[in-house]
């Protein structure tokens, strides 16, 4: 039984994650988590809501209230959101707890001790209209690079770490003027420089089967250009403030404590446990992202946990998705505007958008997501080739009861049996949007069956002659499609969980399903007594059609 960490990047508690965020990290991390329980593997799943941050900070002096509040309400709210998702997190925790603080500062002392900290001059920017020093998040201008939108701290085309004097007519997004000056201010720097070789010997070695390509060529595109130290440190009161002499009106920069926080939230779960995955080097850390957050997990992540030298585990899977563009539909993150998690939860239940979302995720190539490619899939191959296959032979199963027969059926056993490996194949190797197909084409094959065989045919030459052949025919392809949706119900949980758990209550199982439960012949597949089919999947309503387009 393997022990596995699995994490998904944390979305920032400043406003509610879109779809584009939940397909990145969330999504597909819950889908394997779930997987692994399952398959009964020793796997923890660990995320939590980003709280610090000048946003927030700025946001709850608008509103006359403190930050920590402001930032508990969304968390609160994310994490509302999230169990309507169906996600199964182990602890979704926060950033801003005494765990998390007494991590970071356990680090950062080693860190400094190991004399990988050092102090910095860097140019600062300061606005000179609302008089305050701003975060690389609140300027935005040009990339110098590839001439894309751009913030102080990345290109949101080209995804290139920038620092916000580099940036080509700057503007501070707080006031919108460009009366921005940049002033010389010490920080102290995490000396990422000093990691390049271990970091280059580590991701040639960890990398060349766990790690999705972009992440390999990323990573060390950003090594061969050049590390430099990083800032960890801001002059602002919103964070954990800083353990040391000179730095009393410091707090650490967000991303030092939101990559950490991994660690504090493990320990906000169990105080115990949490030792027995992160100091264990036998231990698998499987960590899900969207590629723009790469550098961040891939160098300087491991940077801060080699340069500590507590013994933590290394990651040593990264599942970097490329990105989910939309055709006519706007994602955002502002609560009630676009294809947020709220809104679209609003349109449909989240076995849909779990369906849906997973089917078109950009495992390996930028997808897109449309209403006409929504209302396909729900209609075409949810409703249509699954749902339909279902209430079908359970309706047929339920009338005929007295002419089913106690048969072994051996029909299709090599097909079913093939389908269900590779899905063990496609989860092994994180393919998680092929094992979504190979569960489809269980459906397909349950269609195949029903329509060359015609049971509904059979069934009425069996009740008329009880004995006959066609009621021993009626009954092995009864079995065999009673087998095949139980079957499919299994392989469907970690991506419609719900759906899975409606479809195996007709089997009288009331548990999350194992991959062992495979493991059974047709004769000992037995509906319950007394169950009225039900539909599993609709097609889109008009109305919800109607409030996907209000999106436009």
């Amino acid at each position: 039984m393997s022990k596995i960490i699995v994490t998904a990047a944390l979305p920032y508690a400043y406003s509610i994650p879109h779809l584009g965020n939940t397909i990145g990290s969330f999504l597909p991390a819950d889908v394997y988590y779930k997987y692994l329980r399952m398959n009964g593997d020793d796997a923890i799943y660990i995320c939590g809501s980003d709280q610090h941050g000048t946003p927030i900070e700025l946001d709850a002096l608008k509103k006359g209230i403190e930050p920590e509040r402001l930032a508990d309400d969304m968390h609160e709210e994310i994490k509302r959101l999230f169990d309507k998702f169906e996600f199964t997190f182990t602890k979704y925790g926060k950033t801003h707890t005494k765990e998390n603080k007494e991590t970071v500062y356990e680090i950062f002392n080693a860190l400094y001790k190991n004399n990988f900290i050092k102090e910095v001059k860097s140019i600062q920017p300061y606005c000179n209209i609302d008089k305050r020093f701003i975060t690389e998040r609140f300027i935005e201008g040009t990339c110098p690079y590839c001439g894309g939108h751009a913030r102080g701290d990345q290109c949101n085309d080209c995804n290139k770490l920038l620092t916000a004097q580099e940036l080509i007519n700057p503007v501070c997004v707080i006031c919108g003027k460009s009366d921005i000056s940049f002033i010389e201010e010490k920080n102290l720097a995490f000396e990422l420089d000093k990691f390049e070789l271990e970091l280059s010997a580590f991701i040639n070695r960890e990398s060349p089967n766990n790690w999705t390509k972009n992440a390999i060529n990323k990573s060390l595109s950003f090594i061969n250009e050049g590390l430099h130290p990083r800032d960890i440190t801001r002059m602002m009161k919103w964070g954990f403030p800083v353990p040391l002499k000179g730095y009393e009106d410091y707090v650490f920069y967000v991303w030092f404590d939101a990559l950490i926080s991994y660690i504090g939230i493990t320990k906000e779960w169990d105080s115990k446990r949490w030792k027995d995955y992160w100091l264990d080097k036998n231990v698998r850390l499987v960590q899900f992202m969207g590629k723009d957050n790469l550098e961040f997990h891939t160098t300087m992540w491991p940077a801060i946990l080699m340069g500590s030298k507590i013994g933590f585990v290394l990651p040593k899977t990264i599942r970097a998705s490329e990105f989910l563009t939309s055709k006519g539909v706007k994602f955002s993150k502002s609560e009630g505007v676009g294809l947020n998690i709220k809104t679209a939860l609003e349109i449909a239940d989240a076995d849909y958008w779990r369906f849906v979302l997973m089917y078109i995720y950009p495992e390996t190539a930028d997808s897109e997501f449309s209403i006409e490619g929504f209302e396909e899939i729900v209609n075409k191959i949810m409703n249509d080739k699954i749902g339909n296959l279902i209430n079908r032979i359970l309706i047929i199963a339920t009338k005929n009861t007295n002419i089913i027969r106690e048969v072994d059926s051996k029909l299709y056993r090599e097909e079913i049996e093939r389908l269900e490996a590779e899905y063990v194949l496609r989860f092994e190797s994180i393919e998680l949007r092929e094992a979504l197909r190979v569960a489809i084409e269980l459906a397909e094959l349950g269609n195949n069956i029903m329509s060359k065989h015609q049971p509904w045919v059979l069934v009425k030459d069996a009740a008329n002659n009880p004995d006959s052949d066609s009621a021993k025919e009626f009954s092995k392809i009864i079995k065999t499609e009673l087998l095949l949706i139980y079957k499919l119900a299994i392989l469907l949980y970690p991506f419609t969980p719900n759906t899975s758990m409606k479809i195996l209550l007709y089997f009288g199982i009331d548990k999350e399903p194992t991959l062992d439960a495979l493991n059974v012949d047709s004769n000992s597949i037995k509906l319950s007594e007394n169950i009225k089919p039900e539909l599993i999947f609709s097609k889109l309503r008009k109305e919800q059609i109607e409030a996907l387009e209000r999106l436009k």
